[in-house]
C-alpha cells in the first residue's frame, strides 16, 4: 500500500511540475494579476464597491479554475497517448489506476495552489475596495471563504468529467467540448428544471419534461455550488446547505472517478 502511494505521489509531483512549465498554464496563471484591478473596476459601482469587488473576485477565480479544469485532463492523458509517453510510464511497475490517480492529483495540486494565490489576492482586493467606500453591510469573511471553497469543489468535479472523457477519447476536441457542454448544462439545469415544473411549463409535452428531469438528475447541478450572493450581501448560510452540497460533491465525484478508472483500465492503448 505504501509503495502504491509513493508511486502515485511521485507521478502527481511530476504532473504538477510539467503543468507549471506548460505555456498554456503559464498564460492562465498570469491572469491572476487581474485581481489587482478589482478595486479599480469596483469603484465604478459607486455605492456598492464592496459587493461588486466580492462578486468580481469570485467570478475571476471561477474563470481561472474553469480554464485549468478544461485543459488539465486533456493536456495530461491525451498528450501522453499522442506522444506515446504513456508507454514509458506504464512500463514501470505502475497500474493504470495509479496512473489516473497520480495524474489527477497533480492537476488537483495545481488547482489548490492557484486557488490559494487567488484567495489571498482576492482578500487584499476586497479589503481595499471595502475601505474605499464604507458599505452598510458587514464584511463576513467566513461567507467569502465559503464561496471560494465551493468554487474550488465545483471545478474539481468538472475536472473529473474532463478525465472521464479523456479516458476513452483519442481526440483533443471531444473531451474539451464535452466538458464545456457539461459545464453549460450544469449551470443552466436548475433554472430550466424549476421553469418546467412550474405553471409556465404545463403546456410542454410529457416526454420533453421527462428529458429535462433526466438531464437534471443525471448531470451535476453546479448552481448548488454558487454562494456568491451570500458572500456579497452577507446573507446567512445554512449549515444544512453546506453539508448537503459537500455530500453531493463527494458522492458524485466518487462515482465519476470510479467510472473513469474502469474505462481507462479496459482501454486499448495499442
Amino acid at each position: 500500500m505504501s509503495k502504491s502511494l509513493n508511486k502515485i505521489f511521485c507521478l502527481s509531483l511530476f504532473t504538477l511540475n510539467s503543468l507549471i512549465k506548460d505555456r498554456v498554464f503559464i498564460i492562465i496563471l498570469s491572469s491572476t494579476i487581474l485581481f489587482l484591478l478589482v478595486p479599480v473596476f469596483s469603484s465604478f459601482s459607486l455605492r456598492q464597491i464592496q459587493e461588486v469587488s466580492i462578486t468580481l473576485s469570485i467570478s475571476l477565480h471561477s474563470f481561472i479554475l474553469l480554464m485549468l479544469s478544461l485543459f488539465a485532463g486533456i493536456s495530461t492523458i491525451w498528450r501522453d497517448i499522442e506522444r506515446k509517453f504513456i508507454y514509458n510510464i506504464l512500463s514501470y511497475p505502475l497500474s493504470r489506476n495509479e496512473y489516473i490517480v497520480g495524474r489527477f492529483l497533480g492537476c488537483l495540486f495545481l488547482i489548490i495552489v492557484v486557488s490559494v494565490i487567488n484567495i489571498i489576492l482576492s482578500c487584499i482586493a476586497i479589503y481595499i475596495s471595502s475601505c474605499m467606500y464604507k458599505s452598510r453591510l458587514p464584511l463576513v469573511w467566513a461567507n467569502i471563504l465559503t464561496a471560494f471553497g465551493f468554487v474550488i469543489l465545483k471545478y474539481i468535479l468538472l475536472m473529473g468529467f474532463n478525465f472521464l472523457f479523456a479516458s476513452f477519447s483519442t481526440s483533443f476536441f471531444v473531451p474539451f467540448f464535452l466538458t464545456i457542454a457539461v459545464y453549460i448544462i450544469g449551470n443552466c439545469s436548475q433554472g430550466i428544471y424549476e421553469y418546467i415544473i412550474s405553471s409556465y411549463g404545463k403546456n410542454y409535452p410529457t416526454s420533453f419534461k421527462f428529458l429535462i428531469k433526466s438531464i437534471y438528475y443525471v448531470l451535476p447541478n453546479f448552481s448548488s455550488f454558487d454562494f456568491t450572493v451570500f458572500a456579497a450581501y452577507s446573507l446567512h448560510i445554512k449549515l444544512n446547505d453546506v453539508l448537503f452540497t459537500l455530500a453531493y460533491f463527494f458522492l458524485y465525484f466518487s462515482i465519476i472517478f470510479f467510472i473513469t478508472c474502469i474505462i481507462f483500465s479496459k482501454r486499448d492503448l495499442t
